[in-house]
């Protein structure tokens, strides 16, 4: 462990002990302790044998924090709320990806198009009868 409290998972992910996570997220040990319980926080092993909490979950800390004190939700709730707000995250993920592979068939079509109307114009003569365009 360094002198900051952190440790590192098998991956080499920091790991920060409950204490440190404890003050970094601004919550108190016995709310980690009901996140715990909750399972809206897991920990992981750290070398050594200990167990710790990544800066991802430090994160979730400090929001559910913020949903617990600023709106008074209770545990259930806060559940609830980090559930929705990672559907809509993974929507949001899942539409940039459409919109990238939209933009792409457009790219295409529009490619495809313009090489129709080449070969359209050198495969078809036209000519200017009484002010219309004809094909001969």
């Amino acid at each position: 462990m360094d002198r900051r409290g952190r440790n590192y998972s098998s991956e080499d992910e920091p790991l920060y002990t409950r204490g440190v996570a404890s003050r970094l997220a601004r919550i108190s040990m016995e709310l980690i302790r009901q996140c715990e319980q909750e399972s809206l926080i897991q920990l992981r092993v750290m070398r050594g044998g200990g167990r710790g909490l990544s800066r991802r979950d430090i994160r979730r800390l400090a929001r559910i924090r913020r949903l617990r004190h600023d709106l008074e939700l209770d545990m259930p709730a806060i559940e609830i709320v980090l559930r929705m707000r990672q559907r809509m995250i993974d929507q949001m993920r899942q539409l940039d990806e459409m919109e990238k592979i939209m933009a792409r068939r457009e790219e295409e079509l529009m490619a495809e198009i313009r090489n129709l109307q080449r070969r359209l114009s050198e495969e078809v003569c036209w000519e200017k009868i009484d002010g219309k365009e004809k094909v001969l």
